[in-house]
């Protein structure tokens, strides 16, 4: 009974999600949103970490990922949730992912292009150069069962990568950055570097400040509340790091390995 609960969740609770919206909706019968934007890239791009950092400014509600489960329809439901949101700027998260997989009907890259030129939303596009660290950012996070931290950690306890299985999604991740170079094509969008912008307090200062001007909202100082997983040395997480660089060293990804 317990493991039904969440195939019940994913299959169904987007479709709930979907009916409350509309229905909270009625009590908001226009928008105030003088910018709309999405946060869009893969997972372990740091969109969760510039949410936060928009968050907290008076002007910005930044959404969390809203088509994390399949809904009936799409664009209705965004426009019944962003009406909630009474801030000057409304923003969501959307992985790319699900803008392949949870869309029902709908053409992922046609759906972008709805957004950026029907609706008028901002398209921020979160990257990450080195793919290997990406994936490997993945594993740490399923391994701890924590996909993020708001303390700096005082121990990492290692873990021991499965070889075929990490080889098969960074695969995985190079098609869906292939996905994401198709869906962007023709379309103007803010890119974040997660290694440049994100990384260091410092540049996340630096790329806030970018973003006022972007948005069209107040200055505002944020402060850097969460806390990376991962550490600079891949050994000092990674039990088998030695094994999986030999692995690495004669494919496409050798490139990305010279980077770690």
């Amino acid at each position: 009974m317990a493991s039904l609960i969440p195939l019940l969740n994913q299959s169904l609770g987007g479709y709930l999600r979907e009916a409350l919206a509309a229905y909270r909706a009625k009590a908001y019968p226009k928008t105030t949103h003088t910018e709309r934007f999405v946060l869009f890239g893969r997972g372990r791009t740091g969109s969760t970490l510039l949410s936060d950092l928009l968050n907290q400014s008076s002007d910005i509600d930044c959404d969390k990922e809203i088509y994390n489960r399949k809904v009936l329809f799409p664009k209705l439901f965004l426009k019944h949730r962003n009406r909630v949101f009474r801030s000057k700027v409304y923003g969501f998260k959307l992985l790319s992912y699900q803008l392949r997989e949870k869309l029902g009907q709908e053409d992922g890259r046609d759906f972008l292009k709805y957004l950026v030129e029907k609706q008028g939303y901002k398209l921020i596009y979160l990257t990450r150069d080195n793919l290997v660290r990406q994936t490997l950012s993945k594993h740490y996070a399923r391994f701890r069962m924590s996909w993020h931290e708001t303390q700096s950690l005082k121990s990492r306890p290692k873990m021991r990568v499965d070889i075929p299985a990490f080889m098969a999604e960074l695969r995985a991740g190079k098609e869906l950055e292939q996905y994401e170079e198709k869906c962007l094509e023709g379309l103007h969008y803010f890119k974040v570097s997660y290694e440049k912008d994100l990384m260091k307090a410092s540049d996340r200062i630096k790329l806030v400040d970018r973003l006022y001007h972007y948005l069209g909202v107040r200055l505002f100082k944020p402060q850097s509340r969460l806390k990376r997983i991962s550490a600079d040395h891949i050994g000092d997480y990674v039990e088998n790091w030695e094994a999986l660089k030999q692995c690495l060293v004669y494919t496409e990804f050798a490139e990305d390995l010279k980077k770690c």
